[in-house]
């Protein structure tokens, strides 16, 4: 073993036996369920995975889980504390590597028939985590589905720490704009409160703007960004999905346009016969509906649990706006 691997830990996180019990409950900042924004059953185990990704993991945490199935999760690499993400990813490089190829092997070994007995005491955990028997094509698109999550603990706590600045000058817009002040979580996912981020993909910002959203709302120029303008940056976002609201019919739909596009959210409605969030998530596989868009809104919801306090302690319910309906605009 070479010294990296030394340093590493692997470490079994196999849910429904290993999850500490207070993390299987709602957590103490978890919003309730409201009719803008359903927890259908069917996103819970997403929900659940993002908000330890939020809280309990750090960039030295490294999640292996099923692309599909967010409430499969086969174990966590873990690398020596660093506040680096970058370079926590390039230390666990290698061991995601082993340890994806070891489930992969299991996986298909199961696929193909092999009693879990015969393959070790992991793949007796694995065909009890996928509640098999199951189908050999089942496993066998696991073993190329399973995917690494890094934490976000660290990254969370920095972006809370500049929400409690932001979200008195953020709610107010929101408001005005006749958005529900559960919204503001959103900068949380996109930016981490940051109004200086920037993403490989081009967005910037709190509310991570591309440019050619960007310019439907805000002066974009060589010489002036007003996507790093948290204030005008804010006008331009609730504008935004309140025009996606209208256009989709509920919040659950502009919160993923906002990811998607709100064309693509048509779109998605119209393949998959429904309006109902879970049902898109599940079942619609049209282009570019990938991984991200598919748990953007469980994101969300997660993130809300996060910031739910902050925002209570800043727009108490009697204060908060009574959005209007689709047809009212």
């Amino acid at each position: 073993m070479t010294r990296l691997g030394r340093l590493m830990l692997a470490a079994p996180l196999l849910l429904g036996c290993c999850l500490s019990p207070a993390l299987s409950t709602p957590a103490a900042g978890e919003s309730a369920e409201s009719p803008q924004f359903p927890r259908p059953a069917l996103l819970a185990p997403n929900i659940e995975f993002w908000r330890h990704v939020y809280s309990t993991h750090g960039v030295e945490d490294f999640v292996l889980h099923d692309r599909e199935n967010l409430a499969v999760v086969y174990e966590v690499v873990r690398v020596p504390e660093t506040a680096n993400p970058s370079l926590a990813q390039e230390l666990a490089k290698p061991e995601i590597q082993r340890v994806r190829a070891r489930y992969e092997s299991i996986l298909t070994g199961l696929a193909q028939g092999s009693l879990p007995e015969a393959l070790g005491p992991e793949a007796v955990d694995v065909y009890r985590l996928w509640g098999c028997p199951c189908a050999p094509e089942l496993l066998q698109r696991a073993a190329g589905s399973i995917r690494a999550q890094q934490g976000l603990r660290q990254r969370v706590d920095e972006g809370l720490k500049r929400a409690r600045r932001l979200l008195p000058r953020i709610l107010p817009i929101l408001a005005r704009h006749e958005v529900p002040a559960e919204l503001a979580a959103l900068p949380l996912v996109e930016s981490a409160f940051d109004p200086q981020a920037k993403s490989k993909a081009g967005a910037v910002g709190l509310w991570q703007f591309i440019r050619s959203t960007g310019k439907r709302y805000l002066t974009i120029t060589r010489k002036r960004d007003d996507r790093q303008d948290p204030i005008r940056a804010t006008e331009a976002a609730a504008k935004y999905l309140r025009h996606n609201y209208t256009a989709l019919g509920s919040w659950p739909l502009a919160i993923i346009a906002y990811n998607h596009g709100s064309e693509g959210i048509r779109a998605a409605k119209a393949s998959v016969g429904s309006a109902a969030i879970e049902e898109i998530v599940a079942r619609y596989t049209g282009p570019r509906f990938g991984f991200a868009s598919k748990n953007f809104y469980a994101e969300f919801l997660a993130a809300l649990d996060v910031v739910s306090p902050l925002i209570a302690e800043h727009a108490p319910e009697a204060g908060r706006p009574r959005p209007r309906s689709p047809r009212q605009g």
